[in-house]
Formats: structure tokens, sequence, C-alpha cells
């Protein structure tokens, strides 16, 4: 996260007691990627501190730290880091240790079975090749329905030999030893938050503690924005708005909406992360007796809570486009979806080979302005197209990953599950669609040479199109 600037933490202060201001010093996140392996979904963050060292010029420059005040929260966070680093370190190679039991031995049978039904696939999958690939030769369709009968077969072994190794007794037994290994690093956590946080407050002043909230706001969204799975569900407003480099008066007239986005997500963040705390022993339970009901109602209601912190950004960031000037609020509001959404809203090739052929040299004066014109239309349907898209996203996307959560407990069971049309990925090839016949417009009105000049203003391999131009491309 980009770190606001001392101007916009000036004018905070001047407003509010509660003022952002300390967001001067914020550090970022672990990471900016959404997603994440299981141990990440399951231990929600167990292994990461809630403070580290580096944030004792945080503390000092936002609470006001006399010298005397400081030396002693270094020496809180010292000893903090250090037995969270300790307990935290020795919660992941238990962890590891445990998951890696479940691999099994490459020597038992259960792994050679399944070696060995993997090498028959592969020995079915060339023949078939093969007998494909002599068409309708006598003989061949009844070679190619048998050897898709002995594949079909195999698989079934596979899934079989699958659902065996995941609910056998080592593997039971090491997700119990998991699941209450992660719940003791949570506990430990969070007792060690609580102690911390009551030595800090010990030491301030009464007007210090009124400047501890807005602070511990700060931490807990530095700490827990960059953990979202969702798009626009990590971007923080505050580093959006600073980016701009408002006046001082631009900045007072947004400072309403920002001190609501602090207040709210704030809490919604919290909710998220406690959420997933408090139902990770279910989470445990249902991965290892593979009852996906249960499991797939807390992640139901942790992908709400999901929802609910990216909408509350989005509402923020939607109400200051409405408190700025039209041309400042255009401007915002595409860096914003830009961020937010970047899939959706980055430049595209197309959008970049429009822009690049705009300042080729020698270009006649009919071929620029039928460009321009072409481009202008472009954008134009691309505003409908992205819309589609980042309608489906927020409509879909939480869905989609529960969905893939599914598929994959159905395979751990043995079963198997058609994957489900895709509304966001049909909405993205609507656009791709687009995008290619502007393309190839483009490609008409130039030469050979000008393309080449563009990298060849290939389309997608997928669709298997040739280099060659369409009608009426020559000669200019």
């Amino acid at each position: 996260m980009a770190l606001p600037s001392l101007k916009l933490l000036q004018v905070l202060a001047l407003a509010t007691v509660t003022s952002l201001s300390t967001t001067v010093l914020a550090q970022p996140g672990n990471s900016g990627r959404r997603g994440g392996g299981f141990t990440s979904t399951m231990s929600a963050g167990g292994m990461d501190p809630d403070y580290m060292l580096r944030d004792l010029q945080r503390f000092q420059v936002a609470l006001e730290l006399s010298d005397e005040q400081t030396l002693l929260v270094e020496q809180f966070l010292r000893d903090y880091d250090e037995s969270f680093r300790e307990a935290s370190d020795a919660s992941r190679e238990s962890v590891g240790n445990s998951f890696s039991s479940m691999r099994g031995n490459e020597d038992s049978p259960e792994q050679q079975r399944t070696d060995e039904l993997r090498a028959r696939s592969r020995e079915l999958r060339e023949k078939l090749d093969s007998a494909n690939s002599l068409g309708d030769e006598e003989g061949m369709k009844e070679l190619q329905a048998k050897l898709q009968s002995e594949m079909e077969s195999i698989r079934d072994e596979m899934r079989e030999a699958r659902t065996e190794q995941w609910q056998s007794p080592e593997r039971q037994s090491a997700f119990e030893d998991v699941a209450l290994l992660l719940q003791d690093q949570l506990r430990l956590k969070r007792k060690m938050r609580i102690e911390f946080e009551s030595d800090l407050v010990v030491i301030l002043s009464e007007d210090q503690q009124l400047l501890w909230p807005p602070l511990e706001r700060q931490i807990i969204r530095d700490r827990l924005l960059p953990r979202g799975r969702l798009s626009g569900e990590t971007i923080d407003v505050m580093s959006f708005v600073d980016q701009q480099e408002y006046t001082d008066e631009t900045l007072i007239t947004l400072l309403p909406v920002l001190e609501e986005w602090d207040i709210s997500v704030t809490p919604a963040l919290t909710a998220r992360d406690e959420h997933m705390i408090e139902n990770q022993g279910s989470l445990m339970t249902a991965m290892r007796t593979m009852d996906m009901t249960s499991g797939l109602d807390v992640m139901k209601a942790q992908a709400r809570h999901a929802e609910n912190v990216r909408d509350i950004s989005g509402t923020a960031i939607e109400n200051i486009v409405l408190l700025l000037s039209p041309e400042d609020g255009e401007v915002f509001n595409a860096f914003a979806k830009e961020r937010s959404y970047p899939r959706i809203y980055r430049p595209t090739r197309t959008d970049r080979a429009y822009k690049a052929a705009m300042e080729l040299e020698g270009l006649e004066e009919d071929i620029l302005q039928a460009i321009n014109e072409l481009y202008a239309a472009l954008q134009d349907e691309m505003i409908y197209a992205n819309q589609r898209i980042l309608e489906a996203t927020h409509r879909w996307e939480s869905q989609e990953q529960l969905d893939r959560m599914g598929r994959f407990a159905e395979r751990m069971t043995g079963g198997s599950s058609e994957r489900a049309a895709s509304p966001i990925q049909e909405a993205e090839e609507g656009k791709r669609v687009i995008e290619d016949n502007y393309l190839e417009q483009l490609r008409m009105l130039l030469t050979e040479e000008q393309i080449e000049a563009l990298g060849g203003l290939k389309k997608r391999e997928a669709r298997g199109e040739g280099n060659q131009r369409g009608a009426g491309g020559g000669g200019r």
C-alpha cells in the first residue's frame, strides 16, 4: 500500500481527534495477493503477528510518545516479537510435519497402486491418440471405443484410490493434529495481543489514549486488508485519495467520507477475520470427514463478510466521486477502478495497439481520422463490456470460489462433477470478441509494414486466426 502524505495527515489531524494521522508510517501488509493455500485459509492469519518491531516509529509519532515511553514500547514490542516468533515457528513446523505425514510413504502399497494406475492411464492415452490419428481406418472405431472404456475404468479406480487415501486413519489423525495446532496458535496470538495492548494503554496519558483508537484501526487495516480474496476487497481508500495530491480544501471536503470508511471498514475486517477463527474447528472437521455441507455453510458466511468489506470500500469510492468536481471525479473513478479491478480496467492489448497506431509516422490524414473514430467507438463499447464483467464479478466471484471447493470435495470422495458455466468468463469472452473485432478493423486500415511495426497485431491463438489482413486492407 502507498503511504499517505504528511499534508493529508495534517488536514485530518486539524479536523478531528480521531484523525487518520497514524497512516503516515503505515506499513504494507504481508502480501497483496488474493487467494492462498490450504494452510493460509485455515490458519486465518494465525501465523502472522498483530504487531511488529518496525511499528515502533508509528507508535512514537501517532501517540506522541515521550522518550521514556518510547523505550517502554520498544521493549513491549521486542518481547512480543520474540515470543510470537518462537511460538509461530514451532507451530508452523508442527503443521508442516503433519501435512507431510498425509502424503504417506512412496513405497507404501497405496502409493504404488496410484503410480501403477497413472502409468496405465498414460499408456492407454498414447494408444488412444494413435488410434484417433488413424481416423476411419478399418477397426479403428471399435478400438477407440474399447480404449475409452478402459480409460474410464482406470478413472474409476483412481477416484476410489484417492478416496481411500483421503479417508485413511493416518490422514484423519493428521487433520486432527493440524486442527489442534492451529487453534492453539490462534488462542496464543489473541492472548499475546491483549497483553501487549493492555501494557501499552497503561503507560499512556488520557490525551494519548484518545489517539490510540485511530492508530489501532490503521494497524488492523494494514494487517487485514491484504488478506482479501475477492476483487476490490483489498483496496485502501485512504491511500487512493492521498495519491491524487488534492488541495487541503478538497481533502477537508472528503474528510466525512474518509472518516466513515475508517470507522466502518475496520470492524468489517475484524468480523471477517474472527469469523474464520471462530469456525476453524468446524472447517477442519468438515475437511476431515468430507462433510462439505457444513464446511460450505461456513465459507458462504465468510464470503458474505468479504463482500461486505468490498462493498464498504466501493461505497466510499462512489461517495468521493460525488464530492469531487466532475473532472476530478472522473479521474479518481478511473484510477480507483483500475486498481480495484485490474483484470477488468487495466489497458488492454487492443487499447495499446490503437494508441501506438496513432503515433505511426507517415499516416495519411484520413487513416488517422478513421483510427481515432474507431478508437472512440472502442472505448464506448468497452464501458459497457467492462460494466458487464464488473456486475458478473460482484454477483458470482464468491460463488465460483465455493463451487471450486465443492468440486474438490467431490473428487476427494470419489465423485465427479461438471464445471458450471462461468458468468464472469462469459462476460470476459464477450469483451475479447469486441477487442478482436476492433483489432481486425485496425489491421484493415494499415499497410503490412505498419502492421509489422506494431508487432503484427495478431489475434488470440485460441481463435485460430492467421496473420492475413481482412479485405480492403492493402495499399495505404
